[in-house]
């Protein structure tokens, strides 16, 4: 069975290497961040809870633990290499991870409300599939190119379209605009890109990227030897800038 996985999803030129890393931060009391990194399948998964002490914590673990249970050795082995279907695999199971949240919720008062912003990326053959809700990141490093894949779910990232812009100054720019644990109509974001030897890919929590400056966040990837050096160095970086929030950070080195 795991050489099939390997078979499906290897590189033909590539070499993949992981890590990931999560830290309470210099503030907070609890973590409510959780992550996976699942090299076996390929798929590798954040989240960042929200819902008061007890609420960001379920609703991040649960996220992370249903997708986990949906992204099965065998749901892999099934599926197709044809972009399409991934899309579909990856898109459907966000909201089934969504209604996982919401049932949970509902049945438990001191959960109402709870939520968490998702970030998965799934690597098939030498191309690397994301799907997103919220405010969590993707980071692409290609050459000299530093990309932030992903566009934030908040209302102050969509002010520029015609439809926030007329509601004003009184909207909040610091709320989601969509996250797990609450009805979305459209589906989760979604992206595509080839890999090439050397990309390096970062996940992260908004404990990260509000902390260190995309140039900071491009140099630290650029110059870590490993993607647990990266890690490591860049929780060190979030810590020492403040800590404000829960920091987690995925790296992904090709």
């Amino acid at each position: 069975m795991l050489d099939f996985i390997k078979n499906f999803f290897r590189f033909s030129s590539l070499h993949l290497s992981s890590f990931g890393r999560t830290d309470t931060g210099m503030v907070r009391k609890n973590n409510e961040d959780s992550f996976s990194v699942l090299p076996d399948r390929q798929i590798f998964l954040v989240a960042d809870g929200m819902g008061g002490h007890r609420g960001g914590e379920v609703a991040s673990r649960v996220a992370i633990e249903t997708l986990v249970h949906h992204f099965s050795p065998r749901a892999v082995r099934n599926m197709s290499s044809n972009p399409e279907e991934i899309r579909h695999a990856l898109t459907s199971s966000f909201r089934h991870c969504n209604q996982v949240v919401m049932d949970q919720a509902a049945e438990d008062d001191n959960l109402q409300g709870m939520g968490c912003t998702l970030i998965a990326c799934l690597i098939a053959r030498d191309t690397a599939y994301i799907c997103h809700v919220g405010d969590v990141r993707c980071y692409l490093v290609h050459g000299s190119k530093f990309t932030q894949v992903t566009t934030d779910h908040t209302y102050m990232a969509e002010l520029a379209s015609d439809e926030f812009a007329t509601q004003g100054p009184n909207l909040s720019r610091s709320v989601l605009s969509r996250a797990i644990g609450y009805p979305f109509a459209e589906d989760p974001e979604f992206h595509a890109f080839d890999l090439h030897k050397g990309d390096r890919i970062l996940l992260c929590s908004d404990g990260l990227w509000s902390m260190v400056e995309d140039a900071e966040l491009e140099k630290t990837l650029l110059q870590s030897a490993t993607s647990e050096e990266a890690c490591e160095n860049l929780v060190h970086q979030a810590n020492e800038a403040g800590g404000k929030d829960n920091i987690t950070a995925v790296t992904i080195f090709c």
